[in-house]
């Protein structure tokens, strides 16, 4: 009877042990996630970013209070990879990363492991990184060659749901004050909480979205990311072409250059231009053959409305800001590429042909080491190739 009792004392034990021992895993993996460095830095960040608010406003104006340092990167860095794998982004080499930095973006500034592109002046090279901005903008592009991902700058509100991450820290966020005082100054700056902001959730959909079609059509070549950031993320596409001179993707130069045919007023003109040719960091004009080979490839209407854009072009081109060299070196190569691209010689315009500055201008560059330009700029000023108004 007693070895009865005691055989079912240790069976009891025994399962009340076991059901014990399966329940700590899940608590001990929580404690430990939570204690992880990267999570303890989160904590810390956001903690800070919670305490800044998500907007500041001095007066009726906005005040960017915070101010963001190489930490609030860096921070978002993992949260940002590991959203882009569960999405199906694939990492590639470094080497291959950084290779198409280089052609999409051209000659990037390079800090350790940060490639880093000024919104406003592609061809800034700081000292050091910036991260803040004293207008609060935030549209600067960031590579991370660890990572190989791009990214704007982020706060983590913007990226995760912190009220259901971090509850603790989230907590916190009700006794952080609403109004501060302006370092060295007795006027107030009022601040909106990042979880009063009615629609955080709906904004940090978008930058997730943004970050995982962003990342996938360039590094990727995903072509039906290509077609979502046609709909959503139209100002950052055409800038690939028309500030960094991206022409190597044939379906966003065509859908670029659907977008900008030239209608009536000077600003299409520019923003036509854009499309045609670059200054690069280095001041080199290029002209890119590229445009006119997808045009000599468009059926006959669509040819037309692309040949009426280039010929109105070169009639009306100019721009205070370049040379004289440089204006020629544009509308010589726009034209000379615009005449080689048919048989037919369905755009011929050379302008002021008479004027003699050009001619010595031409020579004086070799003819832009082409082989035939010569030649054509002659037949041109004999009138052995039709004409702009020859044209129907």
């Amino acid at each position: 009877m007693n070895k009865i009792i005691l055989i079912t004392l240790m069976g009891c034990l025994f399962s009340c042990n076991t059901k014990e021992d399966n329940s700590l895993p899940s608590k001990t993996e929580t404690h430990k996630k939570l204690l992880t460095p990267d999570n303890m830095e989160i904590e810390k960040i956001l903690e800070r970013q919670l305490r800044a608010g998500g907007y500041s406003s001095y007066y009726d104006t906005d005040y960017a209070f915070y101010k963001y340092d190489k930490s609030d990167l860096e921070v978002t860095l993992n949260p940002i990879k590991k959203i882009l794998i569960n999405h199906g982004y694939k990492i590639i080499q470094k080497d291959l990363f950084i290779s198409k930095i280089k052609t999409i973006f051209g000659n990037v500034s390079r800090y350790e492991d940060i490639f880093y592109i000024n919104s406003f002046n592609k061809c800034a090279k700081p000292k050091s990184l910036n991260f803040y901005d004293p207008d609060g903008f935030r549209n600067d592009l960031y590579f991370s060659t660890e990572n190989q991902i791009v990214l704007n700058l982020y706060s983590l509100p913007e990226l995760i749901d912190y009220q259901k991450d971090y509850k603790e820290i989230a907590a916190k966020e009700d006794k952080f004050p609403t109004e501060i005082t302006k370092e060295g100054d007795d006027e107030k700056i009022y601040l909106t909480k990042w979880k009063d902001i009615p629609d955080l959730a709906k904004q940090r959909q978008k930058n997730i979205d943004l970050l995982i079609n962003r990342n996938k059509y360039l590094f990727n070549d995903s072509k039906a990311n290509l077609v979502w950031l046609k709909f959503y993320d139209k100002e950052f596409l055409e800038s690939l072409v028309k500030t960094f001179g991206y022409v190597k993707d044939e379906d966003l130069l065509k859908w670029v250059l659907d977008k900008n045919l030239i209608k009536i007023a000077d600003e299409d003109l520019e923003e036509f231009g854009k499309i045609l040719w670059t200054k690069t960091c280095d001041n080199n004009i290029i002209v890119h053959k590229e445009v006119f080979d997808l045009i000599a490839k468009q059926d006959k209407t669509t040819f037309k409305n692309y040949n009426l854009s280039l010929r109105v072009f070169v009639e009306d081109f100019k721009d205070d800001n370049l040379s004289f060299s440089e204006v020629a070196k544009i509308k010589a190569l726009v034209c000379y590429y615009g005449t080689k691209m048919t048989d037919d010689n369905l755009f011929s315009y050379f302008f002021n042909v008479r004027d003699q500055k050009y001619e010595e201008e031409f020579k004086k560059n070799n003819y832009y080491n082409l082989p035939d330009f010569k030649e054509i700029y002659e037949l041109t000023r004999k009138g052995g190739i039709s004409l702009p108004g020859e044209i129907e």
